[in-house]
């Protein structure tokens, strides 16, 4: 299983200098166009909260290693990333920069709950994807080595690493 957490860059700020109203509908309009690839690439929606958008691949579907989302052909790629880059941020009306981290390995899941059950993911492919996340330049993609082994033929930009939980994950950049 691949899982991928993205956050916007300034969101904090942005909740600050326009109504709630606005940041709702804002973020509507995003998720709206991020949802759209989700069948597109095979993955699975996990959750957002607020700003924070959860994915993971080869968890629902016949993916052995939870990257199908990323084969296809650089044109499609391109042109799903233009679509979703296209939304703007309505304090700056400039795109809206994202963090992304994804880290690849075995999860738990399941229903958790009894009030209101939601179907959750644990482990520490989850921390560590989400670590990639808050620990990458705005715009970029941060990797662990787990997800980059998996795609050999991408070119990729080393940063060193990242300390996670007390050990160290070596990450690369996009």
């Amino acid at each position: 299983v691949t899982v991928l957490f993205a956050d916007i860059k300034g969101f904090t700020s942005l909740c600050h200098q326009i109504p709630p109203t606005r940041v709702m509908h804002f973020l509507n309009h995003l998720y709206s166009r991020l949802d759209t690839l989700l069948d597109v690439y095979g993955v699975y929606k996990v959750e957002t909260i607020g700003d924070c958008y959860m994915v993971a691949g080869g968890l629902m579907t016949r993916d052995s290693d939870g990257f199908m989302a990323v084969r296809g052909p650089d044109s499609v790629d391109e042109l799903h990333a233009a679509k979703a880059s296209r939304v703007l941020l309505p304090t700056t009306r400039r795109p809206v920069e994202m963090r992304i981290g994804l880290h690849s390995g075995a999860v738990m899941s399941g229903i958790v709950g009894a009030k209101m059950p939601r179907f959750c993911l644990f482990g520490d492919t989850v921390n560590t994807a989400s670590r990639m996340e808050s620990t990458c330049t705005p715009g970029a993609i941060h990797v662990s080595a787990a997800t980059r082994a998996l795609l050999p033929e991408e070119e990729w930009e080393p940063t060193g690493g990242v300390q996670v939980g007390g050990w160290c994950v070596y990450v690369c950049m996009r």
